[in-house]
């Protein structure tokens, strides 16, 4: 027997067109978001999992409801996780790279040189959150052994736990992408 895990990344938000960075900001879905939670939704209709874990943001929250309306089957097991949470980009929080870059020049500096030890100012460390990831995923592995996991979250969350799941090394997190409401799977 084998765990499956389907990642879900919530839909479009206004700070995900613009290209800013937005982990802790409670942020709804965009128009455009909306049509993609929609379009999410439509696609996993047809499947069957045992459980659904979903975080507390807006954006996901949304995004679960759109999931939720459509699926034909419901599992059992539904559960709203404050685990499940995109990185808290501290002061580049609503900023594009570009306006770091200016605003914040040596701290974007240290992040292009160094980002898996980062700590973002006033906000997540990378190696801390990527551990927390990790241990939310195994967790799960450990306790719904031999089941189909549906996990709703953020780029970030989804690529460190796919990267613990994998490799379990940080190196490789960005080695992989997920788009606004795109699923991915993990068997193991």
């Amino acid at each position: 027997m084998s765990t499956s895990f389907t990642f879900l990344r919530h839909a479009q938000t206004e700070a995900n067109e613009k290209g800013v960075f937005s982990g802790s900001t409670d942020l709804p879905l965009s128009r455009e978001g909306e049509a993609c939670a929609r379009q999410a939704a439509l696609e996993l209709a047809d499947e069957h999992f045992d459980a659904i874990f979903y975080g507390r943001a807006k954006r996901v929250l949304q995004t679960t409801d759109y999931v939720l309306s459509k699926l034909r089957e419901v599992p059992k097991i539904i559960l709203k996780s404050d685990r499940i949470r995109e990185t808290d980009f501290g002061l580049f929080e609503g900023l594009s790279a570009d306006e770091i870059e200016k605003k914040y020049p040596q701290e974007w500096k240290r992040y292009m040189e160094d980002w898996q030890t980062f700590v973002f100012p006033e906000g997540d460390g990378i190696e801390a959150y990527y551990e927390q990831c990790g241990q939310f995923i195994h967790d799960l592995l450990f306790e719904y052994e031999n089941n189909r996991i549906l996990v709703i979250a953020h780029k970030g969350f989804i690529l460190a736990c796919w990267s613990a799941l994998l490799t379990g090394d940080i190196s490789d997190v960005f080695t992989r992408d997920i788009k606004n409401g795109e699923t991915i799977t993990v068997t193991v």
